[in-house]
């Protein structure tokens, strides 16, 4: 027990840090929702503000269908049912929209639910019998004893309790064998119901055992105030102080978890068991509470109460109150049934006259149709064959019409076929000579851009960054390297030798290489790391990558003013990741333009069919990953 929990509020610690840590909005989200499953047992007000929460994050529909099924979930706990079906249905919309068909009928278990707790019990089976014979279908046993529990509460609640235990120890199987632990919860307290309704007290009282031992450990309050109403239930003629005990931990729950559902049937039972105390008082102060709730024949229960307590302390009065307010509901419930049964006659009664006015008067109609009939027959023959004969004119002339149109149009369709295909290759052609042309200013272009632009940026960083208290002879080394470095570049695109892409070491040595000459200005400090790359990459693709990792430098050198930036190399599921992430200033994503830098790397990362995602914003730093197929 106590590993259990220790490990759950570990896990609850977890995931609340990372909503107040986090900057991934997606991850916050996810981390609310999980939060918000794990309240779902424990306080269900705090649950609930965890899924609102996660619902305010609606850029993922597979996330955003899960928040929604949450949300109906505490709606259905907490008595809110058409609220509850505006969620389940909404995540069914999500759900179809993703085309996930199995989770789709998972939230038709739920909404099948729903209809038990409406009381429509014979839809209920009729829907959730379709259901567990899909998941039978798809062996998935889980979700089909899902729907086993369900209808055997509505086989319950039409008093069918064999069919419903039956259903129950079915369900109670699948959990036991798959270890859930969860629906094992709830099956056996309902079959503890359902043996003590179909007389098997012994049974009741082991099942409600078992299941309160289980929700102990497990620390599941609302199934304990579920279980300490049946047993409070059980014990009420047989040990009125265990019943008072199991009912006033029931209400305690049920208060604590702010459960509505029950409450009033454990006050009512309580106020009985003072009434036989002779605690008239305190037996007033719940009869009172549960009159608030209780409706119907329970009600009239409640009012005798609360007159035989009011009769106990001498309040006459008061008692000859509840006494008219007794016989009023009575004769109301009489009178309803009485109304109900004379509607039910009067409505046969009325239908039996309706039904032989309408056989009189088709009996009339006939007899003097059949006198029509007689005389129109004839007339009728004539003008049908006469029809006849100019319908088979006029069908075969526009038969003939037809087929003339559609061989016409045939060979329309051929001609504009043929017409089409030469005009296609005539520009397919043309398109050719233009994107090879197109294609060779724009890779000089990007070229030029890309190598002498990080170059010319490291060397002005160079000259910004002297010192005169330096010794000069070494920072003359360095710039006479990076100036003689850049004039071999310069005759290396002149001669079109991959415009200068010297990266035959592979394509981390040669980011480190050009991190060292820039870390050199010594006014920012860029690290290299690798943390699981290490083959080569086809070179066509060094190249390409290599060049966008030039012109991320040369904006961070440009416009970042950072002093410090990372570059960091990663490989899975054959996708090569490159994160480069600055503490300079940042920019707004939404505003700003993008220059000639961005646009190259776009054009880059499109061409070697790449993702490229920037996360950066005033003041922040920018983070720009690259995810590039193999």
């Amino acid at each position: 027990m106590t590993f259990f929990l220790g490990a759950q509020n570990t896990e609850i610690d977890s995931l609340k840090t990372i909503t107040k840590s986090s900057s991934d909005a997606y991850e916050i989200a996810k981390a609310n929702l999980i939060l918000s499953k794990l309240h779902e047992r424990i306080n269900l007000n705090q649950g609930k503000a965890f899924a609102l929460k996660a619902y305010q994050y609606k850029s993922n529909d597979s996330l955003l269908a899960e928040t929604n099924n949450q949300l109906g979930r505490f709606q259905f706990f907490t008595a809110q049912l058409d609220s509850a079906v505006y969620y389940f249905e909404t995540t069914k919309k999500l759900l179809q929209k993703l085309k996930d068909d199995k989770r789709v009928a998972v939230v038709n278990i739920s909404l099948g639910a729903i209809q038990l707790r409406q009381g429509d019990y014979n839809k209920t089976i009729t829907t959730l019998t379709e259901s567990a014979s899909f998941f039978e279908k798809a062996n998935d046993s889980l979700n089909a004893a899902k729907c086993y529990s369900n209808i055997a509460t509505a086989f319950a609640e039409l008093e069918l309790f064999p069919k419903a235990i039956e259903y129950s120890e079915k369900a109670l199987q699948v959990f036991e064998n798959l270890n859930q632990v969860q629906f094992r919860l709830i099956t056996l307290p309902n079959l503890a119901t359902q043996y003590y309704k179909n007389g098997d007290t012994l049974k009741a009282i082991d099942y409600n055992a078992k299941a309160e031992q289980l929700a102990t450990t497990l620390g599941d309050k609302r199934s304990l105030s579920i279980i300490y109403n049946n047993l409070g239930d059980l014990y009420l003629n047989k040990d009125s102080e265990k019943a008072k005990q199991y009912l006033e931990k029931t209400l305690q729950l049920k208060n604590e978890l702010n459960l509505k559902s029950g409450i009033e049937v454990a006050q009512s039972n309580l106020g009985y068991i003072y009434l036989k105390n002779r605690d008239f008082k305190t037996a007033i102060t719940y009869f009172t509470k549960a009159e608030q709730n209780i409706k119907g024949k329970q009600l009239v229960t409640v009012y005798n109460n609360l007159r035989e307590a009011h009769k106990g302390l001498g309040q006459m009065n008061k008692a000859l109150e509840y006494a008219e307010k007794l016989n009023r509901l009575n004769d109301s419930i009489l009178n309803s049934e009485s109304q109900k049964n004379f509607m039910e006659v009067q409505t046969k009664y009325e239908t039996e006259k309706k039904e032989k006015a309408i056989l009189q008067l088709q009996t009339d109609n006939l007899e003097a149709n059949y006198k029509r009939k007689q005389n129109r027959n004839l007339l009728i023959a004539a003008l049908s064959a006469l029809v006849l004969t100019l319908l088979l004119i006029y069908f075969l002339q526009k038969n003939a019409k037809r087929k003339r149109i559609i061989m016409e149009q045939n060979l329309t369709i051929q001609e504009q076929d043929f017409n089409q295909l030469l005009k296609s290759q005539e520009l397919e052609g043309i398109d050719a000579i233009i994107d090879a042309q197109e294609l060779e200013r724009s890779k000089m272009a990007a070229d030029l851009h890309d190598n002498l632009g990080s170059k010319v940026a490291t060397l002005k960083l160079y000259l910004e960054s002297y010192d005169d208290k330096e010794d000069f002879s070494g920072f003359y080394d360095k710039l006479k390297k990076l100036m003689n470095d850049t004039y071999n570049e310069i005759r290396n695109i002149s001669k079109n030798k991959n415009f200068g892409a010297q990266i035959d070491k592979g394509l981390i040595p040669s980011t480190k290489v050009i991190a060292k000459q820039i870390s050199d200005s010594k006014k920012i400090d860029i690290n290299v790391v690798n943390i699981d790359v290490n083959k080569r990459i086809e070179n066509t693709l060094e190249i390409q990558t290599f060049r966008i990792i030039q012109e991320l430098l040369t904006n961070i050198i440009k416009h970042a003013k950072a002093t410090e930036a990372t570059i960091q190399f990663s490989e899975q599921d054959n996708i090569l990741t490159i994160m480069v992430e600055d503490n300079g200033k940042g920019f707004n994503l939404k505003t700003s333009k993008a220059g000639i830098g961005l646009t190259n790397i776009e054009q880059r990362i499109e061409k070697i069919e790449g993702e490229l995602v920037i996360d950066t914003s005033l003041g922040n730093g920018t983070t720009v990953i690259l995810n590039i197929p193999l």
